[in-house]
This record gives C-alpha cells, sequence and structure tokens, in this order.
C-alpha cells in the first residue's frame, strides 16, 4: 500500500494520469469584459498608498507637537 501522499503506480493510473492529452487552458469565469475591470480597477490606484501605521508614526514624531506624558 502506497504512503500518504504518494502517487499510486502506474498500473492503477487513471487515464488522466497517464494519456489524456492536457486541458486547453481555459478557466471557467466569464472573462469577457476583463479589460474594462482591470483599466477601471488601474485608473483607481494610488502609486504608493500610505500604510495603515503611517499616520501614527507622523503624529509620533511630529517636532511641532508637545510629547503627551
Amino acid at each position: 500500500m502506497p504512503e500518504r501522499g504518494q502517487s499510486p503506480p502506474p498500473e492503477r493510473s487513471s487515464g488522466k494520469q497517464l494519456h489524456d492529452a492536457p486541458a486547453s487552458g481555459k478557466g471557467t469565469d466569464d472573462a469577457s469584459h476583463k479589460e474594462d475591470i482591470n483599466k477601471a480597477a488601474l485608473e483607481h490606484l494610488t502609486s504608493n498608498p500610505r500604510g495603515p501605521m503611517e499616520d501614527e508614526v507622523d503624529r509620533k514624531f511630529d517636532k511641532h507637537r508637545k510629547p503627551s506624558a
């Protein structure tokens, strides 16, 4: 008996594993408007978005603000 994760011996393999041609590479999702969706998404991207902690770092190291003790 093969160990877990190993392929079965060739005589027990199915046709898909041995002889059948690979799939056509076509996905199952509808990609009819892919170009429009990608273009719209690209237009709304910022070149370097602020990270979630940048406002806190700016506040913490602001030289004009009095430190809170």
